[in-house]
């Protein structure tokens, strides 16, 4: 059964949140991951340079090979990054992301505990749980990713609902696609904490994590909803690539996505602190 928390609990997980950014040791699980696809950009931006070209036009070729010869032309090369860049990132961060989160984790949770977080210690804890980690963290990556492929054919096909030539329904078929991305998130947001607090098995963290989302949906929603939109809204801009080329100029699709991996920085933190603080304090 869903239990009330008084609206300014929500808003004290932000302050303490905000407040643990003066702790540079917790920032470096979130900057490792920031830099990885700040490389990862930086290749597919050099394109045309001897070392990036062939490791970036062999990743197109295997993925996308309609859209891979986009990337020898300018604008062409901006026009079709965005799509290159976001999946080699997905393909990196299924094997990353998780455990460097794992990590982070493990240092929330020693401040939690009057501990001294150290982010050796903390790295050391998330290999150890590697696996499920990214077990978990794949299962919630492929889920979203289906949903992300298949939605619209959904609307169209099922639903009915064309979106032929209708800018309007495309945008609020956009709109309901990115609602229905957190809603999936929102049950698994604390599947990550449970893992780490260790001393369970993981079918046992899997459902401490689900237990907490149970007894507290709305405020969940709260804590993944307020991030999710300040990061979402420069991964729009620089996914409409064809618009921002056609009506800025070609490498504005490059800064756009260098500000929305900056922003997602931030946003991981964030995210990441307040969840980790709530799940705690449910689980005390």
């Amino acid at each position: 059964m869903a239990q009330r928390v008084r609206f300014s609990e929500f808003w004290f997980l932000y302050g303490q949140t905000f407040r643990q950014m003066g702790r540079l040791n917790l920032w470096l699980p979130v900057l490792i991951l920031g830099l990885v696809a700040f490389m990862i950009m930086e290749l597919h931006y050099y394109v045309f340079s001897p070392v990036a070209g062939p490791i970036v036009r062999a990743w197109a070729e295997l993925i996308k090979p309609e859209l891979a010869g986009g990337l020898t032309h300018y604008p062409g090369q901006f026009i079709v990054m965005p799509y290159f860049f976001g999946n080699a990132r997905l393909l990196v961060n299924i094997f990353l992301e998780a455990f460097l989160f794992g990590a982070m984790i493990d240092m929330l949770i020693a401040l939690h505990r009057g501990e001294r977080p150290a982010f050796v210690v903390s790295f050391k804890a998330a290999l150890r749980r590697y696996l499920p980690l990214t077990l978990v963290w794949f299962l919630l990556t492929a889920l979203l990713y289906l949903v992300n492929i298949y939605f619209f054919d959904f609307v169209d096909k099922v639903i009915g609902y064309s979106l032929v030539e209708a800018p309007r329904r495309q945008f609020m078929a956009s709109l309901a696609l990115r609602g229905v991305t957190v809603l999936l998130y929102m049950p698994c947001i604390y599947l990550l904490p449970a893992i780490m607090v260790g001393g369970k098995s993981l079918g046992q963290s899997i459902k401490s994590g689900f237990a907490v989302f149970a007894r507290h949906p709305f405020i969940t929603l709260g804590l993944v909803l307020v991030p999710y939109i300040f990061g979402v809204i420069p991964s729009i801009w620089a996914s409409e690539s064809v618009k921002v080329v056609t009506n800025f100029f070609p490498e504005m699709v490059y800064y756009l996505i260098l500000i929305s991996i900056a922003v997602d920085v931030i946003v991981n933190f964030v995210l990441l602190g307040t969840s980790v603080k709530f799940f705690m304090d449910q689980s005390d």
